[in-house]
């Protein structure tokens, strides 16, 4: 099958007045989008365009990244059935002709693929797309027989039935042998003077042709492109369209995040998807010949997260990669630590982190330790969505284990050991330090106890017990999830609250007195701790949704900060670098200079009791200190709002147009290094960006006071939502 793409009519859109299908969706030439709807569908197969003398070039330089496409002039506007003539006399008679007009970019994929099917199967001689409506559209109208044979398809009639009402609507497949013979017959419209491909279909199914329909059911997919009005309505309907589909899209697609490969489990994260990752992750590990080295895997305390790591082994063992498999779950930055120790070839751990119980993920590390870069997801995700999964080799475990490419192992102890080699384990020892630990169920419960208890701290800890739902909230450590070792700390007498994420590589802490301290402000107590205290020198990152406290501290300090897109990956690479001493993120991952570079909140929990310890302060007082140095502090605020077709619409344009002031705010600076992030003369900020794990958009900002911040993040709200 071949595919006739229409695009020689005279019409443009726009004060340029640009041609019709060159007219920009969501900054896109619309002949391009409906190019990749092609390709999608068909692969390679041959694209015949039609198009005219004045937008030849113009179309040529569009699609001049897409091959196996020629072109061909229409002398003169004579209309759709005379550019199908054109296109006939340039393929072989054999050849089925799929004839799409280059302003339809709101036909699905799905149709496109539905008017294939059918049209194979039911052995047709034309098929074409039709939609039934109780509106009337100036398209031709499909009428049938009783029987539901189509009796004709006609120009400019008004029907004369009651709805619903059938039009064909663009997209019709010929087999270009029937349609040589019947086009000379085809007459000039007595109105237009054109000729329509309406009219022979009609010539075609009085001689007796099999013409047939696949109807669509979705009735956006009629509007065709006549204005600046369509354009806009077609720009909303795509992105509407691409929030609906992101359920589907996760069975079908498999797509690399901020945070490794993320999808709900039974809907996107599968057995067969998981094959599929492990997949490209071994022929990533094959290709750059670090299949000696062997990979390390581990796992958290998600639903059939050993299950799944269990697969990923099997299919490595089949690739002839050595495996070291975590004998029970573990936190991320153990295996990160057990990669580095072993100079393995990488590191795979099942985890999705913070995101809600009803997610899984893999993330893989690098043989540096480092979160993978955007080059190397991108290799995995392309093999991993090209691979069919019954062609995936695999080995049962037992006999991997039998033949000795997978083994399975402890990974706490030389991460323990190593623990007390970076911290000053006599001086915890003598402060009698009591401690209560909230793990969230998850995997850094015991590697966290036991760094604790080998430091002689009096350890009460809660949440402890494996549970995949989490208690029934994300194991995020946020104040909100914190509410019982909030209270913990309020009715007993402890020195400091630990939190740490279902995987261990984030952190929060609760004071003394029962106060929530953030991330944002454990990354300014390490900080200060290590330059005060330790005297270390070095600069500081972090990314853009994180506290400009940390900048003010760097400044008092004689020291640089560096900003970096969201995703721990940039903070890791810019930590090398610039040889920094710290990273850290607003979601609660920190990394030091001369550890593993990832997040890690047990190493992070370790330097905090390590500060008290050796201060002999209380936490709320060392943070007092801070603030005094700072001169003046700035407040946090965050919301998260779950996106809809129509927020995302209206967060679309705010982030393309943005206001000029904000309550009454002038913004000054504009930042797009990651979403959006405005600046305030008073150097306050707000920062509106698309979650890279979860479809949610994250709004955070920063002010003088907490209810300036709060109010600035409302004011968008009420701009987003209204």
């Amino acid at each position: 099958m071949k595919v006739l793409l229409l695009a020689a009519g005279k019409g443009t859109l726009g004060k340029s007045n640009v041609s019709k299908p060159l007219a920009k969706v969501n900054g896109k030439p619309m002949i391009t989008l409906i190019v990749n709807k092609l390709r999608n569908v068909l692969k390679d197969t041959e694209i015949v365009a039609v198009v005219n003398k004045d937008n030849k070039k113009a179309i040529e330089d569009a699609l001049s990244r897409r091959k196996n496409i020629t072109y061909f002039v229409q002398p003169e506007a004579l209309g759709t059935a005379d550019a199908l003539r054109i296109g006939l006399d340039r393929i072989d008679k054999d050849e089925d002709l799929l004839v799409m007009y280059a302003d339809t970019v709101l036909i699905r994929e799905a149709s496109l693929a539905g008017i294939i099917s059918t049209h194979k199967l039911k052995e047709c001689d034309a098929t074409l797309l039709t939609g039934l409506t109780e509106k009337q559209y100036p398209y031709a109208l499909v009428e049938r027989s009783k029987l539901l044979k189509i009796n004709s398809v006609i120009d400019h009639k008004t029907p004369d039935y009651p709805s619903p009402w059938e039009y064909y609507i663009g997209p019709v497949i010929v087999k270009s042998e029937l349609a040589q013979s019947y086009i000379s017959q085809v007459e000039r419209d007595k109105e237009s003077g054109e000729y329509y491909i309406s009219n022979l279909l009609n010539i075609m199914i009085k001689c007796g042709a099999k013409v047939e329909a696949f109807r669509t059911l979705d009735e956006t997919e009629y509007l065709g492109i006549n204005n600046e009005e369509d354009l806009k309505t077609a720009e909303e309907q795509l992105i509407m369209r691409k929030i609906e589909n992101l359920g589907v899209n996760e069975e079908r697609f498999i797509k690399f995040g901020t945070g490794g490969w993320r999808a709900r489990i039974g809907r996107g994260f599968t057995s067969r998807n998981v094959r599929k990752v492990v997949y490209g992750i071994a022929e990533y590990i094959i290709d750059n010949g670090l299949s000696k080295k062997g990979i390390v895997v581990g796992y958290d305390n998600r639903f059939l997260s050993e299950e799944f790591a269990l697969i990923a082994c099997e299919v490595l063992a089949a690739n002839n990669i050595k495996v070291w498999m975590s004998n029970k779950s573990v936190p991320t930055p153990v295996v990160t630590f057990t990669v580095l120790e072993k100079k393995a070839g990488g590191g795979i751990v099942f985890t999705a982190s913070h995101n809600p119980a009803n997610y899984n993920g893999i993330k893989f590390e690098t043989q540096d330790g480092l979160p993978s870069p955007d080059y190397i997801t991108g290799y995995i995700q392309k093999i991993a969505n090209s691979i069919n999964a019954e062609h995936i080799p695999w080995v049962s475990f037992n006999k991997g284990m039998e033949r000795g490419y997978i083994k399975r192992e402890a990974f706490h102890n030389p991460y323990l050991d190593y623990l007390e080699e970076k911290i000053d384990y006599d001086s915890i020892k003598k402060a009698n330090l009591k401690i209560c630990f909230d793990p969230m169920f998850g995997a850094g419960t015991s590697t966290l106890q036991m760094a604790l208890v080998s430091a002689r701290c009096d350890l009460v800890t809660i949440h402890s017990e494996r549970d995949p739902l989490f208690g029934g909230k994300s194991p995020a450590p946020s104040e909100e999830s914190l509410s019982r070792l909030i209270q913990y700390m309020k009715e007993n007498n402890f020195n400091v609250g630990i939190a740490v994420d279902g995987d261990a590589d984030r952190i929060a802490l609760v004071d003394e007195n029962g106060r929530y301290i953030s991330a944002n402000e454990v990354i300014l107590l390490a900080y200060y701790y290590l330059k005060n205290e330790r005297n270390m020198n070095g600069g500081a990152v972090r990314n853009v949704a994180t506290t400009h406290n940390l900048d003010l501290l760097c400044e008092f300090f004689g020291e640089r900060l560096h900003e970096v897109p969201v995703g721990f990956k940039h903070i890791a690479k810019s930590m090398i670098e610039n040889d920094l001493l710290i990273g850290g993120e607003s979601s609660g991952g920190v990394t030091f200079r001369d550890h593993i570079p990832e997040k890690d909140g047990i190493y992070t929990a370790m330097i905090i009791i390590e500060m008290l310890a050796k201060t002999n302060k209380a936490l709320s007082y060392i943070f007092s200190e801070i603030k005094t140095k700072l001169g003046k502090y700035y407040h946090y605020a965050e919301d998260n709002l779950e996106l809809s077709p129509e927020l995302e619409i209206k967060a679309e344009r705010f982030v393309e147009s943005p206001p000029e002031e904000i309550s009454g705010k002038k913004i000054v600076k504009i930042d797009r290094k990651d979403g959006l992030k405005l600046y305030f003369e008073d150097n306050s900020w707000l920062l509106l960006r698309f979650s890279g794990t979860e479809p949610l958009l994250r709004i955070t900002g920063e002010a003088l006071s907490f209810e300036e911040a709060n109010e600035n993040i409302e004011k968008i709200k009420d701009h987003l939502i209204s």
